[in-house]
């Protein structure tokens, strides 16, 4: 198997509320399905954080929160800042 790598800049991004999406990202979910401060964009992409895993203390992305598959091998991770409000996002691969 091989290793996985894991990138971030190391800052944390705002959560966002349903109100700060644009018309056009708010179009790709169900407004009464999510609530708010669940949002946050990373590459040009808006991720909801109810669609993330959370990560068990044996899993190979120790030291972060939740992950989102992108593919087989690829995904992101996210970690929750102390207060809550924003979160840190990296990329993973292997």
């Amino acid at each position: 198997m091989s290793e996985i790598t894991i990138r971030t800049n190391g800052q944390y991004r705002p959560v966002l509320c349903w109100e700060n999406l644009t018309v056009k990202e708010q179009g790709e979910y169900d407004i009464e399905t999510f609530y708010n401060d669940s949002f946050f964009r990373y590459r040009g992409w808006c991720y909801f954080l109810g669609d993330f895993m959370r990560v068990d203390n044996n899993a190979p992305f120790t030291g972060w929160d939740g992950y989102h598959n992108n593919s087989f091998f690829s995904g992101v991770l996210v970690k929750y800042s102390n207060c809550g409000d924003a979160v840190k996002v990296a990329t993973y691969f292997s």
